[in-house]
């Protein structure tokens, strides 16, 4: 071809110029990269490289379709072909060369180390390199079309190498099959998990390991594996076993979207609520990386978690009875009773009732209607008695039954003993007998799981059992006694935290026949001394903080619960949100200051991250109005304080009073205390007095700190401001 029609044979010299440099660059920059150091100005031109690599990427399965399935008999008779050939291969070349730059700069990067990124880049290059070769090659007199075939074939498995190593540093090592394995993995039954196995594990695979693994541990962290997780990485350790609050791995997951630091990154796919929740769960509860569900206690929400994510789902042909109908389902669905498949094309049915309160054996009765498909029954919790269980008996198919912390005891169960498909049964906290579970083994053969936590057996009895039963398994808590870690877990406020005028301590435990000892007077309690709590006895007329520790013989004590009961005497019967909520942390709105639910920060409650309203660059302004005046002299809020995250008190709390909205005077200004140094997250509650005023309308201003002091290793920086609660007396 002597005459180019598309482009002159200068534009073309040109181009083969910029394509050479190109190449030359490419090839420097791939053998000195260790020297180079990428200036910020180039470093959005390296994030460009996942933009633009899909350009070359469909530019090269062009190119392929020409030179491998276009003959050369229709190249020499479409003098035209030639030409767009040549100059889609020019463009080609040029773009994956650019391409390729880009991922150099960005490999340069912080975080992009190990196997899989060395892989790509080489295939990468290499990919962009041959195909400069080719676009020279091919203006070539001597150029055979033998020799495009061989070179554009190669050219196809770089590209699937490069492609195949790109997105799994993107996506992660099992991102193509992950949704085949997660369905594997809800198969496995509640007998056979392992927490860190089948519920901690998955959720890192899904959401953490594309950036953290062995060939690309970004920031030195590789927690695809048990030793990358103990060891963590290039900010210290990632896990604090037994303190969900201190845990890096935790503290990086809450931090606001917004944050550089903030895990996953903001574009990424972010954890839910659940999975928050099981991490912290885990975390708090040890991070053991061993220890089964089925050795939980019942009351542990870990258990409670697990149970519901591995109850047996039997494939749809496992069971030969005919489905009961969508109607018939839907009418036993209300608001404290639940009915649904297993599975989708499944006709085995799973119920769960929810309020105890509304609990009869009519909602037992009612079940009958589908006898036959129900395979699995929740009734935990509820005050199902013996007379009850005559009725779950005839649910002929029932597999799984939970009564765990029921009225039920040892003379009920031989009312199971017929059941011909009953194979998991859980009676944990309930009042049954060595009798009982001795009779209902000897007739109901079919088990296989027998639960039996906090049952008041004693461990000689459970031995017997076990001796005499050997194919049921018992699980009653007897092993990690044994081990010496068991610890009762903390009593509780069994009531509101918040009153009006007066009300009734209310202090509970989940293990039965616990003693609680508390104080009132800001000391700790003890095991001998200290006051016994008993129900309907402790009358609180002001907020106090109560103390307390919870005791049983052959278990450890608890440790200190610390519970502030707070007093709002005047609940607005509006409150207006007068600025705007940080984008993160939107809460309930303006309903959040006075809805009585109390936000947290550790593993005990997902209410973290729900309960938090958030202010960030601006103050919080609030106005609470009243119908008739009431008399305050006092308002205060529950404020988070967590320095190493950037959460800080207020700056400084105002209250502003009138009978008017638009004429309000200022009644007191404070500035809280504020952290010096980093630390463990608390709650702080900010206090403000002001004189006694008689009115309608109260303005409440805090303003968040706007610069962090030079101790924090964020210093400069604006602070978020955390509110859950207000309290006006």
């Amino acid at each position: 071809m002597t005459q180019n029609r598309i482009l002159s044979e200068h534009t073309v010299s040109i181009a083969g110029g910029l394509l050479l440099a190109g190449n030359v660059l490419l090839i420097f920059f791939l053998f000195f990269e260790s020297y180079l150091q990428v200036p910020l100005w180039l470093s959005p031109l390296g994030r460009m490289h996942p933009l633009l690599l899909h350009f070359p990427i469909v530019l090269v399965c062009l190119v392929l379709v020409l030179e491998l399935l276009v003959s050369k008999k229709a190249f020499s008779r479409n003098p035209g072909l030639v030409e767009v050939s040549h100059l889609l291969l020019l463009v080609t070349a040029f773009s994956a060369v650019i391409a390729a730059l880009m991922g150099l700069f960005l490999s340069l990067e912080e975080g992009y180390e190990g196997e899989l990124v060395v892989q790509h880049k080489w295939s990468g290059s290499l990919l962009a390199i041959l195909l400069s070769v080719l676009y020279v090659v091919r203006r070539q007199a001597w150029f055979s079309p033998k020799f495009a075939k061989i070179t554009a074939s190669f050219s196809v498995v770089l590209l699937v190498l490069a492609s195949h190593w790109g997105a799994t540093l993107t996506h992660g090592e099992n991102f193509l099959f992950a949704p085949i394995a997660e369905a594997k993995q809800e198969k496995v039954s509640l007998e056979e998990a392992v927490v860190f196995d089948h519920m901690v594990m998955p959720i890192l695979e899904r959401k953490c390991n594309s950036c953290h693994n062995a060939r690309k541990s970004k920031g030195e962290l590789v927690m695809s594996t048990r030793e990358g997780l103990l060891k963590g990485g290039k900010s210290g350790p990632l896990l604090t076993a037994g303190g969900a609050a201190g845990s890096l791995l935790l503290d990086r997951i809450h931090l606001p979207l917004d944050d550089e630091e903030h895990m996953p990154p903001s574009g990424k796919t972010q954890l839910t609520e659940e999975e928050i929740r099981l991490l912290e769960l885990w975390i708090e509860q040890d991070a053991a990386f061993d220890t089964q569900v089925a050795a939980l206690d019942p009351k542990n929400e870990l258990f409670q978690l697990a149970s519901l994510r591995f109850a047996e789902r039997a494939d749809a042909d496992s069971y030969d009875f005919s489905p009961a109908s969508n109607a018939t389902i839907e009418k036993l669905n209300h608001a404290f009773r639940s009915v649904m498949k297993l599975a989708r094309d499944s006709p085995a049915l799973d119920a769960r009732v929810f309020s105890r309160a509304e609990y009869s054996s009519e909602v037992l009765r009612e079940l009958l209607e589908v006898k036959t498909q129900l395979v699995s029954l929740n009734l935990s919790e509820m005050p199902v008695s013996d007379a009850d269980l005559g009725i779950v008996a005839q649910f002929e198919n029932l597999n799984r039954l939970n009564l765990n912390f029921t009225d039920i005891t040892g003379a009920g169960l031989d009312r199971l003993a017929e059941m011909p498909h009953l194979q998991h049964l859980s009676v944990s906290g309930t009042w049954v007998d060595e009798i009982g579970v001795r009779t209902l083994l000897q007739k109901q053969l079919g088990l296989k799981t027998l639960y039996l936590w906090d049952t008041g057996l004693t461990d000689t009895e459970l031995e017997q059992l076990e001796r005499d039963f050997p194919n049921v398994r018992l699980l009653s808590g007897k092993e990690i006694k044994e081990m010496d870690i068991l610890q009762l877990n903390l009593p509780g406020l069994a009531s509101s935290p918040i009153f009006a005028d007066s009300m009734y301590l209310h202090l509970g435990h989940p293990i039965r026949d616990v003693t609680i000892r508390y104080t009132l007077d800001g000391s700790e309690p003890d095991s001998v001394s200290s006051p016994v709590y008993k129900e309907g006895e402790i009358l609180l007329t002001e907020a106090k903080v109560v103390k307390a520790k919870a005791y049983k013989e052959g278990w450890f004590g608890s440790e200190l619960a610390t519970i502030q009961v707070y007093q709002n005497r005047f609940n607005p019967d509006t409150v207006y949100l007068l600025s705007r909520l940080n984008r993160v942390h939107p809460a309930n709105g303006a309903l959040t200051f006075f809805d009585g639910e109390m936000g947290t920060f550790n593993a005990n409650s997902p209410a973290w991250a729900n309960n938090w309203a958030g202010f960030l660059n601006n103050d919080m302004e609030l106005l609470l109005e009243y119908r008739k005046p009431v008399p305050v002299s006092q308002v205060a809020m529950r404020v988070l304080v967590e320095p190493e995250t950037v959460i800080f008190p207020p700056a400084s709390l105002e209250v502003w009073a009138g009978n008017e909205p638009d004429r309000l005077q200022l009644l007191g200004r404070i500035q809280p205390k504020q952290p010096s140094a980093l630390g463990k997250p608390y709650i702080q509650d900010v206090s403000i007095a002001v004189p006694t005023f008689i009115g309608r309308y109260f303005k409440i201003v805090a303003k968040p700190v706007g610069k962090i002091p030079e101790w924090s290793p964020r210093k400069g920086r604006s602070a978020l401001l955390l509110v859950d609660e207000m309290f006006v007396n």
